[in-house]
């Protein structure tokens, strides 16, 4: 017979108690919640913030232009190109406005398409002009030389010498100081003060004329013009008395009535007490004392204005 055993007990179960590494667990679970949780608010918070960045507008701030001053450096980038910057198939866009403070000189021709503006003195050498130009003072230091036709809307003032090599057409009023000339056709002048003339020479066709009571066998000529000539009356047999000698007709008629200076050259026509009459068509010739002078000539010079 075996001997008795002992019932075999079981070990007690561990009691659970709560550990250091237990607490320090369950402290570090909850800072890294609170961390986590700061950590989506500032996400979140600067996803806002970015949204709402590039959503608003802002006005770019005005820009003021400014000079600038090419450097040493860029000025022999440039010289490194060569002595000619670019060929003449290229062209050289120039967007912004462009300040020259030194000398700037142009070989080639210069076409501007705006408006030239100079506030100093412009110096040419050769100006050609081939539309209207429209100019407020021009000084010419040198000869002016115009091939077309000038017109002027204003005074001209001349403090020196005109020179006119070919004809001087003036439709309107034209003012004068002084006058030289060898030959001056004027259709129509108007003088406000005193004229002064060395030789008055007058030119023009002979005025029509008809003789009328000389007597039998008299005549009548005229050599001259509508302006001044000399009258030849050849008085005939019993030429009448008071009577109108001689009719004069211009062959032009003045504007308006005209006055006749009539000078006699001979004794006879001193004599025949001479008067006339006058119009702007003519003048007529009378003698008071014409009966008495029969086979006499009469001579006079004539001398017509208005």
């Amino acid at each position: 017979m075996l001997p008795e055993q002992s019932p075999v007990v079981a070990p007690p179960p561990l009691k659970t108690t709560s550990s250091s590494w237990d607490n320090l667990t369950k402290r570090a679970n909850s800072v890294g919640s609170i961390v986590v949780l700061i950590l989506l608010l500032l996400g979140g918070g600067g996803i806002v913030g970015y949204v709402i960045a590039n959503n608003k507008k802002v006005a770019a701030p005005v820009k003021t232009p400014a000079i600038e001053t090419l450097s040493q450096s860029d000025l022999n980038k440039l010289g490194s190109v060569g002595s000619n910057l670019g060929t003449t198939n290229q062209v050289l866009d120039v967007g912004a406005d462009a300040l020259f403070r030194g000398k700037a000189d142009v070989v080639g021709d210069l076409s501007v398409g705006g408006a030239l503006n100079a506030n100093g003195t412009v110096t040419l050498s050769q100006l050609n002009i081939s539309g209207a130009t429209a100019a407020s003072n021009i000084n010419v230091g040198d000869n002016l030389n115009v091939a077309g036709t000038t017109t002027l809307q204003k005074t001209l003032t001349a403090n020196g010498t005109v020179n006119v090599n070919s004809n001087l057409s003036v439709s309107g009023g034209g003012t004068f100081g002084s006058i030289s000339t060898s030959s001056l056709t004027v259709k129509s002048i108007s003088i406000v003060g005193p004229l002064t003339i060395e030789h008055l020479t007058t030119s023009g066709p002979t005025p029509f004329y008809a003789s009328g009571a000389v007597g039998s066998g008299g005549t009548v000529n005229i050599s001259g013009n509508d302006t001044a000539g000399k009258i030849n009356i050849n008085l005939g047999t019993g030429p009448s008395a008071n009577s109108i000698l001689a009719n004069i007709t211009f062959r032009a008629a003045y504007p308006g009535d005209v006055h006749v200076l009539l000078s006699p050259l001979t004794s006879a026509a001193a004599a025949a007490q001479a008067y006339v009459t006058h119009n702007n068509a003519g003048f007529q010739i009378y003698a008071l004392n014409a009966s008495g002078l029969g086979s006499k000539t009469l001579s006079f010079d004539y001398f017509v204005t208005q």
